[in-house]
């Protein structure tokens, strides 16, 4: 765990991120991870307002500001 990483909200629309911690409880991080959004994945951020819409792989998800708010990633 990179101590660098930032809130995922704090990434600009079309920045490539690494995820690096989700800080949530463990029944919300483990339905993010059976959807691929998992520590160590690479994910583009494709819209970053009130939603947050998240590319990972051919997927898009589409991530309430809390939720996107504690997700931690750096750069990718």
């Amino acid at each position: 765990m990179r101590s660098d990483a930032a809130p995922l909200t704090c990434f600009q629309k079309g920045q490539y991120v690494q995820i690096e911690w989700l800080a949530l409880d463990e029944e919300q991080a483990q339905r993010l991870r059976e959807l691929g959004v998992r520590e160590g994945c690479r994910a583009c951020v494709m819209l970053n307002a009130d939603k947050c819409i998240l590319g990972v792989g051919a997927c898009r998800l589409a991530l309430q500001r809390e939720v996107a708010m504690r997700l931690f990633a750096v750069p990718a």
